[in-house]
């Protein structure tokens, strides 16, 4: 069964803000796709971040295994983003977020990112821990 990225605001448990920068537009006026990379991972990195499941410079670390982003509506300057952040699924050695971009009530941009448990030293992937997999239950969206 695919999994699905929720359009709906009340699926998210995690959310941060982002702003629509000038310099994030297109030759159209409206946001760039690259611009949109940048919110996601906005997104991604506070949530890990805040959860810690992310520490700088630590021995185990993340990969970005698999991005998808589904463009649903354009944004234009000036704008005020909220980015809410789910965990549709935990894997042995990955955690599969759903992230939502929404412009007010209206979500603009939905993302499915996969992240995978990485040892720098060995330089490989490695299984999550049980106390690592703690940190996303709260998060966890369920059906």
């Amino acid at each position: 069964m695919a999994l699905e990225v929720s359009r709906k605001a009340e699926d998210y448990r995690w959310w941060t803000e982002e702003r629509v920068r000038f310099n994030d537009l297109d030759l159209v006026g409206h946001v760039n796709n690259i611009a949109y990379c940048i919110y996601v991972e906005t997104g991604r990195a506070g949530f890990l971040g805040e959860i810690g499941f992310w520490v700088m410079g630590a021995t185990r670390a993340n990969v970005i295994a698999r991005t998808e982003m589904d463009y649903l509506r354009e944004v234009h300057f000036p704008a005020q983003l909220r980015i809410g952040v789910s965990v549709l699924a935990l894997g042995t050695r990955s955690v599969t977020l759903g992230i939502a971009i929404f412009n007010g009530d209206v979500c603009v941009l939905t993302a499915l990112n996969v992240i995978v448990r990485f040892d720098t030293q060995l330089r490989c992937s490695v299984p999550l821990e049980d106390s690592e997999r703690a940190m996303f239950t709260p998060y966890l969206r369920t059906p």
